[in-house]
């Protein structure tokens, strides 16, 4: 865009959150500075849900927590019976580049917390052969899907 009128940008989001890389550069006679942000684009907010309404019967769902720089990949948000994805670790923004990348890592993720939620007190070794299986089904369904 340019010109002074051109001031806002509209940005209609996906039906499935995502990241988008952001940039900006501005001019005013001779100085230019330029920006660029990593952002997490959805279509509604977790936060706006009342406590009350949340179910936790069936599939969680999943929302967005920028965490740079941290190693948590995802954590299981009990309250809200919600998968609260890292969106600024290294690997989920290496999975965007591409989006049958992004929903394989997402449901990594997905079989991590269920297995630890579902499966609380096994050896390690028997989680490890729960998240095996999961993982398996869970690839054998995007496929035939």
């Amino acid at each position: 865009m340019q010109g002074i009128a051109d001031q806002e940008v509209a940005y209609q989001a996906p039906a499935v959150p995502g990241l988008a890389r952001l940039r900006l550069t501005v001019t005013q006679r001779e100085t230019t500075c330029s920006a660029e942000a990593l952002v997490t684009i959805t279509d509604s907010l977790e936060a706006a849900m009342s406590p009350a309404v949340v179910s936790t019967r069936g599939l969680p769902g999943y929302t967005f927590e920028r965490a740079a720089g941290e190693l948590w990949r995802c954590r299981f948000d009990a309250e809200r019976n919600i998968i609260v994805v890292n969106s600024g670790h290294r690997d989920f923004v290496f999975a965007t580049r591409n989006r049958a990348l992004q929903l394989r890592y997402l449901v990594r993720l997905y079989v991590k917390e269920l297995v630890l939620k579902n499966f609380a007190g096994l050896a390690a070794d028997q989680l490890l052969e729960r998240m095996i299986e999961l993982s398996l089904y869970a690839e054998e369904k995007l496929k035939s899907g």
